[in-house]
């Protein structure tokens, strides 16, 4: 069985939860605050940041490499998975560099979007820090680039892409956290009406309680 060392919240452990529910792999989760003393958890990851997964001996962190990782090693997926399809790899065999550019595109606006939101917890505002006003304004340029290539149906028409997923967790964990505006960019905009409801991702939505 899978054990995954994930965070309730965390818009990165989210992503692989919702890859384990697409592929309805058994797994064990094991909830981590790293915000407290990570105890032993320092020996598992080294970073001491969420998610890793462990699949018997074999220990992995960073959510796009665990991906990869569940993509390639358990390659089936159920048959009453819901449409559009899970895509099969992290990339399209002709739209690697493409999609891999998207998918580091929202890896850093996600990035952005948790330093923004661990200065406020130690009491510093955006107002008071430029780089958090420049970590506010790459989210913005980051959302514009991201804009001008989707679709309506996402990044791989006809797939729920990696992609997709890496957009789902950050959109709505911005939403959640009230980190910034991404609204009034139509493709963004249906991409998530696409997908909110697709069970994997209303299962694993950030919400209080």
């Amino acid at each position: 069985m899978l054990k995954l060392y994930m965070g309730k919240f965390s818009p990165y452990a989210r992503k692989v939860r919702i890859l384990i529910a697409e592929k309805e792999l058994p797994t064990e989760e094991v909830r981590i605050n790293t915000n407290e003393d990570p105890g032993d958890y320092a020996r598992i990851n080294p970073n001491l940041r969420i998610p890793a997964l462990q699949d018997g001996q074999l220990t992995l962190f960073e959510s796009n490499l665990i991906l990869d990782y569940l993509l390639t090693t358990y390659p089936d997926n159920p048959l009453s998975q819901p449409r559009p399809p899970l895509a099969p790899a992290l990339f399209r065999k002709q739209q690697r560099w493409a999609d891999m550019t998207v998918l580091v595109t929202v890896e850093t606006m996600l990035n952005s979007g948790i330093n923004v939101l661990q200065m406020k917890r130690s009491g510093v505002e955006p107002e008071q820090a430029p780089y958090l006003q420049k970590e506010l304004k790459r989210i913005q340029h980051d959302l514009d680039w991201l804009e001008q290539r989707a679709t309506r149906e996402g990044f791989a028409p006809g797939l729920f892409s990696i992609q997709d997923l890496n957009l789902m967790c950050a959109l709505q964990w911005f939403d959640f956290r009230n980190i910034c505006t991404w609204r009034g960019r139509p493709n963004l905009e249906a991409v998530v009406k696409r997908f909110a409801e697709r069970p994997s991702i209303a299962s694993t939505a950030p919400k209080e309680g």
